[in-house]
Order: structure tokens, then C-alpha cells, then sequence
């Protein structure tokens, strides 16, 4: 497919960049001997994968641990080998560093060395091992592959396993790519793809009925089951949500029907972008300041804030139409909804409890002074205090709930006409 070969053209990075990069690692093994601890600094991830993109990759570093350390705090023994340079502590499920170094960002990641998972500690020890199986079973060309389904992902909102997206992550695509041979196959084979399919490219389990038997409960909740090559006991894609496998099959298919290179173009999400998609709509448009942080805590708050105000705007009485956010992943937050009505009607009915439960009807004729009897329940007709879509924000605005997660700055409103 032509075009496909302009946009792969177009993801292959500039490998001059490796030349710094294995610079940084010799002075960290240089610190590393000096300090006279066993360990050595590898990259891992898709710079050591080769499958990296243009102008948008993490540099990841492990530093492998000799495994006579495992009763140790690798991390504090990480934190001595960086200390020259001035590293920033970031947490996870084991502590490690950021290092910014000639316009590139590192994240450093303490491991022990392993040839066995079973004998991980945690799941980052496993890293190094993934990168070595898709080294050893990559086809050639197979990078190119690699790069176009994570360019594919990422422009259509489904990469990343954080919390706050529950897509594909770089090591499942990774797993696909190797099983299909290519991002064209890939596509083809996910239109079959129905839910609890299972992948298991090593051939761990005789069946599906072996890998389900054998798997946690909660490993198999989601909508596709890919067995890590490495580990047979683990789901790669347990984070998979069901909405982000569907957006996928969808995309794929429209892809595949008619391919154009706006398939791996990211949306910049603005304010006028969103007045002209919802033209002639109640629109209101918060401007949010993502609070400082790990990028996936902080993804995890902003998720959590849109979370909260979308229930609560519901609570309240608005019927929400269509939303969403969007975040730069820098500090610029946008949440939006679209509402058939912006002002509530005067007065709203409250459902109490059915008649017959006499100590909850005693209960609501204590919070209510004014009572009525509709489908045998106990009801009662409140004002609404606050009617007014834009006041309704600010005020839940206001909020612990959502304060403690982000910054409002402001809400716009652009109210049309009902829906």
C-alpha cells in the first residue's frame, strides 16, 4: 500500500540520537564501577527495540541489579549511582529516577537481572526480557510495522495502558505485530477478533479453556487476552478497556475501507475546533491546569475530576448529550459537554421510598415538608436553586472532589438551541 510507505517514511527516527544516548549510558556504568556495586546500565524499551518514532519516544534505562541484591532497596542504591546528576525521584511500583540530559529526557529504572521471570520481583525486572523476545522474533522490517500500528493508536486514542487511558500498550502492539507479521494484517485479523479472544503466540496453553482455567479472574475481565510471551501467567493486556478494543475495530475497519494518512495525524483539540464540531449546540467548554506529577497520576486525576463533574451535572438534572477531554500532556486541560437543555426547568420532583416502607417515608417527610403520593412511592416536589448549565460548573467547581485533582480556570458557554 503506497501511502503507507510515505507514512512509514515519515515515523522512521533519526538514529544520531542513539550516539548521545549510549554516551549517557557509559557515564552511568562509569558511576556504577566507580560506586563498586554489581550492576549494569542497559537502554531498554523502544529505543533498544529499534521501533522508537520521529520526534515522540521515551529513553528508558534499566540498570540490571546482580540478583544478590534482591533482599535490598535497588532504588536507594540507584538514587547513590545518579546522585551526580541531580536526578528527580519519580514513584511507582518501584521507586526510579528522571535524568534530563542534552535535550533528551531518561527515565531510569532499577531491575534485577534475570534470565528466569519466575524469579521477578516486580513486573520492570521482566522489561529487559521483553525487549530481547522481540528482538529475537521480529522479522525484518518488522520495526516499520511496529511504528505504523503505534502511530495508528496513538492518533486514534487507544495507546497507553495507563489508568486514565486503558488502551494498547507499546509491548502488547509489540506481541501483535509478531503474531500478524504486519499492521496490515494486524487491522485484518481484529475485525475477527471477538470478546475474550485469546492470543497466546508461545503456545503456553493446549486451549482457550486451559488459558482461562489457569489465568486470575481479574486478569481475564477485559476484552482481549494476550499472553505475555515471557510469563505465562500474565495477561499483557489485562488494561485493555472494552471501549478502547471497540474504537480500534472500528477505526481499523474504516482504515482498511478507506485509507488515508489522517488515521496517524493527532487531533489538536482547541476551543474552536470544538465550536465548529458542535455548531448549533448547548456547548459549555471548562479550562482546566493539570496539577504537576508522574504523567499517569496525573492523567489518573484529570480522569477522575471529568468523572466527577459529569455525574454530578447528571445528579443535577442535565441530560448530557455527548462529552470528553482532552489534555496536552503538558498542562492544558480541556473538558467539554454537550447538554439538550442548559437551563434546568423551576422545580424538579424528588422519588422517595415506596408507601408501604413506613419507617423511610417518616424518614423523607422529616427532609421534605411537602409530600405527594405518585406510583406508590412518597414524593416530593424542591425548587431547583441553581438552574443555570455555566453556574452549575462553577459551583461544583468548587468541590474537594474536584480541587484537590485539578485547576478550573474558567467555563465558556455556547447555547444555541435544544438538541
Amino acid at each position: 500500500m503506497q501511502i503507507l510507505q510515505k507514512i512509514k517514511a515519515d515515523l522512521k527516527p533519526d538514529t544520531t540520537v542513539l550516539v548521545d544516548i549510549e554516551l549517557f549510558v557509559k557515564e552511568i556504568n562509569k558511576e556504577i564501577k566507580e560506586n563498586k556495586i554489581k550492576a549494569t546500565c542497559v537502554t531498554g524499551g523502544s529505543v533498544a527495540k529499534g521501533t522508537f518514532l520521529k520526534g515522540d519516544f521515551d529513553i528508558d534505562l534499566f540498570v540490571k541489579f546482580n540478583y544478590l541484591y534482591k533482599d535490598q532497596d535497588i532504588s536507594n542504591l540507584l538514587k547513590k549511582i545518579l546522585k551526580k546528576f541531580n536526578p528527580e525521584l519519580l514513584h511507582g511500583s518501584r521507586d526510579y529516577f528522571q535524568i534530563k540530559d542534552n535535550n533528551l529526557t531518561y527515565e531510569i529504572v532499577p531491575v534485577l537481572d534475570v534470565t528466569d521471570p519466575s524469579k521477578s520481583l516486580n513486573v520492570t525486572d521482566m522489561s529487559p526480557l521483553h525487549v530481547y523476545w522481540v528482538k529475537k522474533n521480529l522479522k525484518k522490517n518488522g520495526e516499520e510495522e511496529i511504528r505504523l500500528a503505534k502511530k495508528f493508536c496513538k492518533s486514534i486514542g487507544v495507546y497507553g495502558a495507563e489508568s486514565y487511558i486503558n488502551g494498547f500498550s507499546g509491548h502488547v502492539m509489540d506481541i501483535l505485530i509478531i503474531k500478524y507479521g504486519s499492521f496490515i494484517d494486524l487491522l485484518k485479523a481484529s475485525q475477527k477478533w471477538d470478546s475474550k479472544t485469546i492470543i497466546d503466540f508461545e503456545k503456553h496453553y493446549k486451549n482457550s479453556q486451559d488459558v482461562l482455567f489457569n489465568l486470575n479472574q481479574s486478569k481475564i475481565e477485559g476484552p482481549l487476552i494476550v499472553i505475555d510471551p515471557i510469563l505465562k501467567t500474565r495477561n499483557a493486556s489485562s488494561a485493555l478497556s472494552y471501549e478502547k478494543f471497540s474504537l480500534f475495530k472500528k477505526k481499523a475497519k474504516e482504515f482498511l475501507n478507506r485509507p488515508s494518512v489522517s488515521f496517524f495525524k493527532e487531533k489538536q483539540i482547541g476551543k474552536t475546533y470544538l465550536k465548529l464540531k458542535y455548531k448549533n449546540k448547548n456547548l459549555s467548554i471548562l479550562s482546566i491546569t493539570a496539577k504537576k506529577g508522574k504523567r499517569d497520576v496525573v492523567g489518573s486525576k484529570i480522569l477522575k475530576a471529568f468523572k466527577h463533574i459529569k455525574l454530578e451535572l447528571k445528579k443535577r438534572g442535565f441530560s448530557i448529550k455527548e462529552s470528553g477531554w482532552y489534555w496536552n500532556k503538558k498542562q492544558r486541560v480541556l473538558f467539554w459537554f454537550v447538554v439538550e437543555n442548559p437551563i434546568l426547568p423551576i422545580s424538579s420532583v424528588v422519588q422517595g421510598p415506596p408507601i408501604d416502607m413506613k419507617d423511610a417515608c417518616k424518614n423523607f417527610k422529616l427532609k421534605y415538608k411537602t409530600t405527594f403520593i405518585e406510583d406508590k412511592k412518597l414524593c416530593s416536589k424542591v425548587n431547583i436553586k441553581i438552574r443555570d448549565l455555566k453556574k452549575n460548573i462553577i459551583d461544583i467547581s468548587k468541590e474537594k472532589n474536584f480541587t484537590d485533582k485539578v485547576k478550573f480556570n474558567g467555563v465558556e458557554s455556547f447555547v444555541n438551541r435544544k438538541i
